[in-house]
C-alpha cells in the first residue's frame, strides 16, 4: 500500500518565501501547529494560501463537532487506504471519547454500532459515497434532519478536503509515525 521510499520534500523553513512565512503562521495561528499534509501545499505557494482558508475553517469553525468530523477524516482516509491519515485520525478521535467498541469497528471495517443520530447520518452519508452512489431520499433526509443543511454541507467539505489530505501522504508514501 505505502511501498518504496518516502517522496516527501520538506522545504527548510529557513528558505521560505515571505508568502511561505505568512501562510505557515496564519495555518500555526488557527490550528496551533502546521500538519505535514500542509507542508505538501507550501511547494504551490497560491494553493497552500487558498487552502489554508478552509481546512482551518473547517477545523476550528465547522457545525461538526471535533468527534464527528474526526469519524469523517477516518472513513475517508480509509477509502482511500491512506495509513499516514488512518493511523493519526484514529488516535485522534480516541481523544474525543469514541468508545473502543466503535474504534474496533471502524479499524476492522465493520460496521460501527454508533451512539448518537448524527454520527449514522455521517456514516450512511459517507457510506452512498464510498459504494459511489448517490445517497437515497431517506439518508439525505436523514443528514438533513440531524446535521442541518449546514452541517451536511461541512461534512462534504470535509470528505473533499480530507480526500486531498489523503491523497497527498499517499503519493509522497508519508509513513505512520511510530511512538516515542
Amino acid at each position: 500500500m505505502n511501498d518504496g521510499p518516502v517522496r516527501f520534500e520538506e522545504i527548510d523553513p529557513q528558505t521560505y518565501t515571505q508568502s511561505q512565512k505568512d501562510v505557515t503562521q496564519k495555518v500555526a495561528a488557527g490550528r496551533g501547529r502546521v500538519p505535514t499534509p500542509f507542508k505538501v501545499w507550501l511547494h504551490s505557494e497560491k494553493l497552500s494560501h487558498a487552502i489554508e482558508h478552509l481546512g482551518t475553517m473547517l477545523n476550528t469553525q465547522s457545525t461538526l463537532t471535533e468527534r464527528e468530523f474526526e469519524l469523517a477524516i477516518v472513513l475517508i482516509a480509509q477509502h482511500w487506504e491512506a495509513p499516514f491519515v488512518i493511523d493519526s485520525h484514529i488516535k485522534f478521535l480516541r481523544k474525543t471519547g469514541m468508545p473502543e467498541s466503535i474504534l474496533t469497528s471502524l479499524w476492522e471495517r465493520k460496521p460501527p454500532a454508533f451512539e448518537t443520530e448524527r454520527e449514522k447520518a455521517i456514516y450512511a452519508i459517507y457510506t452512498a459515497f464510498d459504494r459511489k452512489e448517490i445517497a437515497s431520499d431517506e439518508v439525505f433526509a436523514n443528514a438533513v434532519k440531524v446535521l442541518g443543511r449546514d452541517g451536511l454541507a461541512e461534512l462534504i467539505a470535509f470528505l473533499g478536503y480530507y480526500t486531498a489530505v489523503s491523497m497527498a501522504m499517499k503519493i509522497h508514501r508519508m509513513p505512520v509515525p511510530t511512538e516515542g
